[in-house]
């Protein structure tokens, strides 16, 4: 597959297997899961460019050239995984140590096998009426935190847990990057929590992590009671406007799903963090909208919607629906270019589901042709053919796909109105 590396937005051949990736021209290490998918399938005649100018909108250089080497990263083997696991212990140790360096002595009890601590700290009300996004200094005097380089440490008046440490980065110094929950020594990570957290993502925490559209990620820790939010938006092409206003939403939500404080983000702060349009709504689009107004026109119509520009537009709608969490829409980097393609990528419950929402989906549209992709291990995809268009259901999503003009909007209706009818 084809991912765009964050920093510099050059193209990346990754296995789909891949824990990590490591960029060829920048040496940027980047984990998978939070890279935009430019292709589900390397082409077959991929050359990757002998050097590589960084686009404006990324955070390398743009007037310096980056040749290609040869060198590559063996991103899913056990070393990665552990240098990883190391690296989250060790941040956190020292995140906990200097609280309680910080703190002074602490009296404990247990009670229901959760530490009460009388370390002194922010409740989580007092953390909810306090606003995120603010310089480093701004932020510690709010919260009576202690900044330490790039890290601010907060401790927190809570049982279970003990601080939550913000990450600034020097080149955005106006909000923090991150901020990451940390649990008291002794106590039990509470399941109730992470479910609350995950039922309040859009397309919900997979193997404990969760991501929108590479802009937005959540990661927690069964183990270690950890939840950590980042905002990437502002490093993989996005505004910091955008970034900010992403923060804010995320830290809304957390604090609202593991501590019920607060009331959590609007609705409009929602949709920059993947709150999800009717599905219905993608039949109004304009078919006849060109590449020159697209992205105007899908953000007003879809407020929070995601763009991408790596060789073709993309653009990236949430929708409710629960087999599909987004819908992505690309169009030619050419004059005049109009809808290319349409992907809608499937949630964790598509590959389950998928045979159900095939007979739905025949139900209203007719046969599907099945096509034997691998047919000893039994792996088949489906296409359906609705006028000029046709639709392929794959294992974990499904394509639009048409002839060039051939585009029109009784088909495109008729498809997406099948679809959004299969639940």
């Amino acid at each position: 597959m084809i991912l765009e590396c964050r920093h510099c937005g050059a193209p990346l051949d990754v296995k789909p297997d891949a824990a990590l990736t490591k960029c060829r021209y920048c040496g940027t290490t980047s984990e998978r899961r939070l890279l935009r998918t430019v292709s589900a399938e390397t082409p077959r005649d991929f050359r990757p460019p002998p050097q590589w100018i960084p686009p404006p909108q990324f955070p390398a250089p743009s007037n310096q050239a980056l040749a290609y080497h040869e060198e590559t990263l063996r991103a899913n083997t056990r070393a990665n995984w552990i240098a990883l696991l190391v690296g989250v212990s060790l941040a956190s140790s020292l995140v906990l140590g200097l609280l309680i360096a910080l703190g002074g002595s602490m009296g404990s009890s247990k009670k229901g096998g959760v530490v009460a601590s009388v370390l002194p700290g922010k409740t989580p009300q007092e953390l909810a009426a306090v606003r995120i996004d603010q310089s480093r200094e701004n932020l510690a005097k709010a919260l009576s935190g202690n900044p330490m380089g790039s890290m601010l440490a907060v401790s927190v008046s809570h049982p279970r847990y003990q601080s939550i440490s913000f990450m600034y980065d020097d080149k955005e110094p106006a909000f923090p990057q991150s901020f990451t929950l940390v649990q008291r020594s002794g106590a039990t990570p509470d399941p109730k929590a992470i479910e609350a957290l995950g039922s309040r993502l859009h397309g919900g925490l997979v193997d404990g992590s969760w991501n929108w559209a590479s802009l937005v990620a959540v990661n927690t820790d069964a183990k270690t009671g950890l939840v950590s939010a980042t905002v990437l938006g502002g490093r993989v092409g996005g505004t910091s406007a955008q970034a900010k206003t992403q923060l804010v939403a995320m830290w809304k939500l957390v604090l609202h799903a593991v501590f019920g404080a607060g009331s959590g983000p609007t609705p409009e702060e929602a949709r920059w963090i993947g709150a999800p349009h009717p599905f219905a709504a993608l039949e109004t689009i304009d078919l006849t909208t060109t590449v020159d107004k697209a992205a105007a026109t899908l953000t007003q119509k879809f407020p929070g919607a995601a763009l991408f520009t790596f060789i073709e537009l993309g653009v990236t709608v949430a929708v409710d629906h629960p087999l599909l969490r987004d819908a992505e829409f690309s169009y030619p980097n050419e004059k005049g270019g109009t809808l290319r393609t349409a992907a809608l990528h499937g949630t964790k419950a598509f590959p389950e589901r998928r045979e159900a929402l095939v007979a739905c989906l025949e139900g209203k549209l007719g046969k599907a042709k099945v096509q034997d992709r691998d047919y000893l291990a039994k792996k088949r995809d489906y296409e359906f053919t609705v006028g000029k268009l046709w639709l392929d259901i794959g294992e974990k999503d499904a394509h639009v796909h048409w002839f060039p003009g051939r585009l029109n909007a009784p088909d495109w209706k008729r498809v997406v109105g099948a679809v959004g009818a299969c639940r």
